[in-house]
């Protein structure tokens, strides 16, 4: 990793290996919709300066969905992409950890003005208008025209859920213990919002009393929070040199536990490992007797996971120990991160955490 210069590589966390025995793919048009998201990402300037600009191209946010969908329907997965920017400039632009109550309050009327746009019939916008707001309203107009009723529905919900995460985040940045953490975590990185994209892509509507059984949500729900604690390992460093958040899994251990990060990481990880193994069972448990939409939507919950970790580790968003007022390392070196097939802790005994402990209710002995 590249490293500003009061941050030695001494001082770099290393990541233990990652329990993942799930294959990578990506999508065949990568380029193509990488080449347009670029496109569009200068349509609607999701970007604050030229700076700004190069580290989102820097973040590779096409290769993020097209590892996600990597069997999906080409213009859809490009709707997927577009999306990634524009929610990205939303969330770091457009939201901040500790705010006032003016910003806070900003904050709520802009997630209201959005969920609202989601809501409503489509409404192109004027072809000089830039920002957010008319970034969205091109989306949804796509969007609209391929969507079925229920998949809008459900699209609307999962952003709902993940703009109401942030709001809470940014008013309680103290939590108290891990349950609310972990509650937090699972609905504040977008796991769901990422995911509304599944039956979209493939263009297939899931059954709703299967996409809402309690043994699907407990996938669905299980594989939100593995992303966003994998998501806490990548960024640890950047966190805690450049960002200063102090909402992420190995800080808050280290703090529960009273011990050094390099401990608490390994902490992490066995927690991480205990939820790859209770998706893993749920997966091989619930997936015969899915409908083929169903059987798909848990695919891409598994490509999520995988993508989520061959992306992050080369993406400047965690690999670039350097501030965003800098232009980023031309050619930063990757996270070392080593896969495996053993879990650190192969437990399927619920985390002591009421919040979640009823996923592991699901398995059936």
């Amino acid at each position: 990793m590249h490293a500003t210069p009061d941050t030695t590589t001494a001082q770099l966390l290393q990541l233990p290996p990652l329990y993942c025995p799930i294959d990578a793919a990506v999508h065949p048009d990568l380029d193509s919709i990488d080449r347009d998201s670029q496109v569009w990402l200068d349509r609607f300037r999701l970007y604050t300066s030229d700076i700004d600009r190069t580290w989102v191209i820097a973040r590779h946010y096409a290769e993020a969905m097209c590892r996600i969908y990597p069997e999906g329907i080409t213009d859809r997965v490009t709707l997927t992409a577009r999306w990634l920017h524009w929610i990205f400039y939303v969330d770091d632009v457009r939201m901040e950890t500790a705010v006032t109550p003016t910003k806070l309050a900003s904050a709520i009327g802009l997630t209201s003005h959005l969920l609202r746009v989601m809501e409503s019939p489509a409404i192109e916008p004027a072809a000089d208008q830039t920002g957010p707001i008319a970034a969205l309203q091109s989306l949804m107009s796509s969007v609209q025209a391929v969507a079925t009723p229920t998949q809008l529905y459900r699209f609307g919900e999962a952003h709902r859920k993940w703009f109401h995460a942030i709001l809470w985040g940014m008013s309680s940045p103290a939590l108290a213990g891990l349950d609310e953490f972990l509650h937090l975590r699972m609905l504040n990185a977008g796991g769901a919002a990422s995911l509304s994209w599944s039956e979209i892509t493939i263009g297939e509507e899931i059954p709703g009393a299967e996409f809402h059984s309690p043994a699907m949500r407990a996938l669905q729900e299980s594989s939100f929070l593995l992303m966003a604690l994998d998501n806490d390992l990548l960024s640890y460093n950047r966190e805690l040199f450049i960002d200063k958040t102090k909402l992420n899994i190995v800080m808050l251990l280290a703090r529960l536990n009273d011990c050094p990060p390099e401990q608490a990481v390994h902490q992490a990880v066995a927690l991480r490992d205990r939820l790859m193994t209770l998706f893993l069972r749920l997966r091989e448990q619930e997936q015969p007797k899915l409908s083929a939409p169903g059987r798909a939507y848990v695919a891409d919950l598994a490509y999520a996971i995988r993508s989520n970790l061959d992306w992050g580790t080369h993406s400047a968003r965690y690999t670039a120990v350097t501030p965003r007022n800098q232009l980023p390392p031309s050619n930063p070196a990757p996270i070392p991160l080593t896969l495996t097939d053993h879990p650190s802790d192969s437990s399927t005994e619920p985390l002591p955490c009421p919040s979640i402990a009823w996923w592991w209710q699901q398995l059936r002995t």
